[in-house]
């Protein structure tokens, strides 16, 4: 198969270039027009497949659910916002429900189904603070345990490539250091740790933060808190893109602090994401959603969730936050790869990469999407 295009984005910018593409596999990229094309798209956009590392669910169905039929719509969803790649994310859950929740995304991979790629499971909880939890349950949460985390990935066949730590409650940096020695992404989140603790998690193998300025204790002048390692520090940061989260000047900030690079846009979806405005219940935790698509644990304002499609974050970056589209789609694509360490696979349109692929028009519609070489959307 050969796609072409005047605007294929190569090493950070966009080019005329030719792909192609056998068994699923970047074998060549070539000049615009040197062999006839399969699909010539023009001026519309060739970007890497939009890679999400944390998102909970949409369309009523959440990753702490026991249900093969959910976790398959969702990846056969996907694919109409760009994604091609995706965490599924837990929370906070009795070990049980975690257990048989790792268990049945396990078994769903093995399958092969259509659509976005499970490549791997972010595990969000149970390890938090109480006063940073958010949306996830109190009576729920421990302190990191290197025993329970090697019980969740013995069950999910070492799918767990990603875990979110409050890291303030890590003695030692016990688990920070036991999961990165494993290959294990570890972020810093929902977290009440000072300054100086962040900064030493980050010495002791965590590699990012997870949502940034949401559930964690904030920048303040004479005490930097979480917010000002991440400001401060060389790692990576996620950030929900929806406008409502995170002000949109306010991710503009965040981008200038961090040179432009090693910003992960995530949607944080919850299992609301696609239904209308009314009350839910998710993950085992009852929701409100209003209009705007922002979840919020019933009967409170903290916010619990989101509905955010990738490329409609993509577009607030470029539209609201000032952020150049060059910049924007890294952030969906490479950088969330190398935070996983799988950047000489996906995230970029390179020979010997996966042929993942998302066709945007310039208002960032998605007009079609590749997995592995096939088109899926």
């Amino acid at each position: 198969m050969i796609l072409q295009s005047k605007k294929v984005f190569i090493s950070g910018q966009f080019i005329p270039a030719q792909i192609v593409v056998e068994k699923g596999i970047i074998v060549g990229i070539n000049p615009y027009g040197k062999e006839k094309s399969d699909e010539d798209y023009d001026n519309m956009l060739i970007v890497p497949g939009f890679i999400d590392v944390h998102t909970h669910g949409m369309s009523g169905y959440s990753a702490d659910d026991i249900s093969t039929e959910g976790l398959i719509r969702w990846q056969n969803a996907l694919p109409s916002e760009g994604v091609t790649s995706f965490l599924p994310t837990t929370t906070t859950q009795n070990k049980n429900t975690t257990i048989k929740s790792l268990e049945n995304i396990a078994k769903t991979k093995i399958q092969r189904h259509k659509g976005a790629q499970i490549i791997g499971v972010h595990l969000e909880g149970p390890f938090l603070d109480g006063e940073y939890r958010g949306m996830h349950m109190e009576e729920h949460l421990r302190v990191p345990s290197i025993k329970e985390f090697e019980e969740y990935q013995s069950v999910s066949n070492n799918l767990i490539k990603y875990i979110t730590i409050a890291c303030e409650h890590d003695e030692d940096f016990s688990l920070i250091k036991y999961a990165s020695q494993k290959g294990v992404t570890v972020s810093i989140g929902h977290s009440g740790a000072d300054f100086e603790n962040a900064m030493l998690a980050l010495a002791n193998g965590a590699t990012c933060f997870t949502h940034s300025f949401n559930a964690m204790k904030p920048l303040h002048h004479r005490n930097p808190g979480v917010v000002g390692a991440l400001l401060s520090s060389n790692a990576f940061v996620e950030v929900i893109a929806d406008g409502h989260h995170v002000h949109p000047n306010v991710i503009k900030i965040l981008f200038n602090s961090k040179n432009m690079s090693n910003v992960i846009i995530v949607t944080d979806s919850i299992g609301v994401k696609g239904l209308p405005k009314g009350v839910y219940e998710v993950s085992n935790t009852k929701v409100t959603l209003d209009e705007y698509g922002t979840a919020r644990t019933f009967g409170k304002d903290t916010i619990a969730g989101s509905s955010l499609k990738m490329n409609e974050g993509v577009r607030l970056l470029v539209e609201q936050a000032s952020v150049s589209i060059e910049h924007a789609i890294m952030a969906a694509t490479l950088t969330p790869a190398r935070a996983l360490g799988i950047e000489d696979k996906k995230g970029q349109i390179k020979y010997q990469n996966h042929a993942d692929f998302t066709v945007l028009n310039t208002d960032f519609s998605v007009v079609a999407t590749y997995c592995m070489g096939e088109q899926v959307f």
